[in-house]
């Protein structure tokens, strides 16, 4: 085979790889958008061996938020009119945690757990958290104006926030999985949105010391708890802002 031959012959193998590649990342994004994030979606096409089963130890900023009354609502509500109502709560929610840079981990019912700082690292995480929660409370307006025009209840949401070390990756077997993190820390979120009202942000320690001078707090509204299976108390600050300006000149 001639030398131009040989060259034309490798060409037309790339092209050929290039459009395989291509269509196979466009399936993968077809098939798992809805249920996976662009971060997460990049790091498996990333995989040059195919998704890859494991794990790693970091430190992120956890989210854990869930709507007050809602099995209650569930059960007086129309089952269709019930999931119109959540699914459109979620819509807005979704929105807004994109927006900054938290990757929703799993819907547990009305429940959404979110991490801010993983698969890629945001050293600004926990500040993101915290403006993310703070937004996601002032849209609960709009979604309760929604509401009152569709003849449906008011709603309410609790917000808890948390800052540690977890075990992030992707977890299951080669035929069904997911990206998850696991650990103390994320129990420990999750005990804290169980201390929150309706329309409530608490957040631990850890997490509002890392999120810098924006936070607004009431003071008033700081608790000392002692969680299920978490060795002494701790304390507990109540979120009812987020000010840009702060951030700018820290």
């Amino acid at each position: 085979m001639q030398q131009n031959d040989k060259i034309s012959a490798l060409e037309a193998e790339n092209t050929l790889l290039r459009e395989t590649l291509k269509q196979r990342d466009i399936f993968i994004r077809n098939t798992f958008g809805s249920f996976l994030t662009d971060e997460v979606l990049d790091e498996i096409l990333a995989e040059t061996d195919g998704v890859r089963i494991g794990g790693e130890r970091r430190t992120v900023s956890i989210m854990f938020t869930d709507l007050r009354r809602s099995t209650e609502l569930s059960e007086q509500m129309d089952p269709a009119d019930f999931i119109r109502m959540l699914n459109h709560y979620l819509g807005e929610m979704i929105e807004i945690i994109n927006a900054w840079q938290g990757n929703i981990l799993e819907f547990v019912g009305d429940a959404i757990v979110v991490v801010f700082g993983a698969p890629r690292i945001n050293s600004l995480s926990a500040r993101d958290a915290v403006a993310c929660a703070v937004a996601m409370q002032r849209r609960m307006s709009v979604v309760n104006t929604w509401n009152r025009e569709q003849g449906y209840p008011e709603i309410a949401m609790g917000i808890g926030l948390h800052r540690g070390d977890a075990i992030l990756g992707i977890i299951g077997s080669e035929t069904r999985m997911k990206y998850d993190m696991i650990g103390r820390n994320v129990n420990l979120a999750s005990r804290v949105q169980g201390y929150t009202a309706g329309g409530q942000i608490l957040a631990t320690d850890e997490l509002l010391d890392a999120a810098g001078d924006g936070v607004i707090v009431d003071e008033a509204g700081t608790m000392y708890v002692t969680p299920k299976g978490i060795q002494g108390q701790i304390r507990l600050h109540s979120i009812v802002g987020y000010c840009s300006q702060r951030l700018e000149k820290s």
